[in-house]
C-alpha cells in the first residue's frame, strides 16, 4: 500500500472511531497498528449482543469503512472474528497451576 493511500486508510478508521464507539452495543473499538509491518493494521472491536454487531454491519460508518478499504488496500483484505468467550488472567494463573502440577 503506498503511503499516501495508508494515511488516507488511517485518516478514515481515526474519524469512525468516536461514532463507532458511540453506536448502541458497542463495548469498544480499538485500532492497532502492526509495528513490523507498515501494510497491517487491525480493527478491534466489542459488541454487547450479536445483534448490536450484525446492526453494525449494516450501518454507514461500516460502510464508509468497507469502502475505504476496497479503494485504497490492494489487494483488499479483511477477516471478521467473533469470539463468544474472553477470559482474563484468572484463566491463565489456573492453567498454570494445573500445568505444574503435572511435574
Amino acid at each position: 500500500m503506498s503511503t499516501a493511500n495508508r494515511s488516507e486508510l488511517f485518516q478514515t478508521i481515526a474519524t469512525l472511531l468516536t461514532p463507532i464507539r458511540n453506536e448502541k452495543g458497542c463495548l469498544s473499538s480499538r485500532f492497532y497498528l502492526d509495528s513490523a509491518d507498515n501494510n497491517s493494521a487491525m480493527l478491534v472491536e466489542e459488541w454487547e449482543t450479536e445483534g448490536d454487531w450484525d446492526n453494525h454491519l449494516r450501518s454507514r460508518d461500516c460502510s464508509v469503512f468497507l469502502g475505504a478499504v476496497s479503494v485504497l488496500c490492494r489487494p483488499a483484505g479483511v477477516e471478521f472474528k467473533l469470539l463468544s468467550y474472553v477470559a482474563g488472567i484468572e484463566a491463565i494463573t489456573a492453567a498454570r497451576k494445573v500445568h505444574a502440577m503435572d511435574y
